[in-house]
């Protein structure tokens, strides 16, 4: 996909034949693979400047996070988002829930840092920009500091598009639109869980690194390292902030719909106590039987609606009277 070799204060853009004898020497190369090629494969198996076990690494199919720290190297997987591309007619919303995740290997030592996908992501494509751009790296470490410090910016995107996703449910819960917001706040919440489901077992596989520093690695490229990775965890922290407030603005939904439904039943408990004198008073002068009083009156109906009436102001005093309504 692209090669670099930083030499001083520049950055060499190499091509492929050239990026295959640079690996092999001694100044600080970055060769981004893709894998999805079959030269990359086989050109991958041939190369004896990295271990055999890295090598095998780099070439297999491991997508879980993870570091491996050998003497003078270390390789893993980190997760990533993928890049999509943006066109101008498209909906922004819909853009960010078609965003997968990728897994992006990487072999890094004194000489070289090695990258492979098989998706386009977004982290290694801000690093290839900020190469361009003429940014400055010391070593492979600073290297991929710099991949983790565009890994946590993308992360951070994607989180403060979710935190204003989460703002505008909160405000919709508040204004009392809580019954428009239940489907999109569940969108949300799986936004949520699709970015920690990565998100914490990178932290866990990078923290290594804080806690096992390298012996090989330059003194300020390896502080620059724990930094991009102390941000990381921040991230994570930020994270279940947000995972916690979208929980509570789903209890404060249910709750508020539960209170619906009770202020709804008191209504119908309400209209049917005001109405059960005016349906004792029918059912009874609906009876087809001899006697009843009334049935041959002129004002009978009247008096008998009259009667109905005061049963229900009566008893709507006595619902006042009790404090249930």
């Amino acid at each position: 996909m692209c090669a670099f070799r930083f030499a001083g204060a520049q950055a060499l853009r190499l091509s492929w034949d050239e990026a295959r004898r640079e690996i092999v020497g001694e100044g600080p190369t970055w060769l981004h693979l893709s894998a999805n090629d079959d030269t990359v494969e086989s050109w991958l198996t041939g190369v004896t400047a990295m271990p055999d076990v890295a090598r095998e690494f780099l070439n297999g199919e491991d997508k879980r996070p993870r570091v491996h720290m050998g003497a003078t190297f270390m390789y893993g997987v980190v997760a990533d988002l993928e890049r999509v591309a943006d066109t101008p007619d498209a909906d922004p919303n819909a853009q960010a829930t078609r965003r997968a995740t990728g897994a992006l290997r990487f072999y890094v030592d004194k000489s070289r840092m090695i990258t492979v996908r098989a998706q386009p992501l977004q982290s290694t494509d801000r690093l290839r920009h900020a190469v361009l751009e003429g940014a400055m790296f010391r070593d492979t470490v600073d290297l991929f500091a710099g991949l983790i410090r565009a890994l946590n910016e993308t992360f951070a995107d994607r989180i403060d598009e979710i935190g204003d996703r989460l703002d505008d449910v909160e405000e919709g819960v508040l204004d009392g639109r809580h019954s428009n917001w239940r489907a999109e706040l569940g969108s949300v919440r799986r936004r949520l869980v699709e970015v920690k489901r990565f998100v914490d077992p990178e932290r866990n596989a990078l923290t290594q690194l804080v806690l096992r520093r390298l012996e090989w690695a330059e003194p300020r490229s390896m502080e620059t390292l724990i930094q991009a990775i102390q941000v990381l965890n921040g991230l994570g922290a930020g994270l279940e902030a947000q995972y916690e407030r979208a929980k509570l603005l789903q209890d404060e939904i249910a709750a508020l719909l539960s209170e619906d439904i009770n202020r709804k039943l008191l209504w119908l408990a309400i209209l049917s106590a005001l109405l059960m004198p005016a349906t004792l008073v029918s059912g009874i002068f609906g009876m087809n039987v001899a006697g009843l009083p009334g049935t041959h009156e002129r004002y009978s109906f009247v008096i008998v609606i009259g009667v109905m009436g005061v049963c229900a102001a009566f008893t709507l005093y006595l619902l006042r009277r009790l404090r249930l309504w």
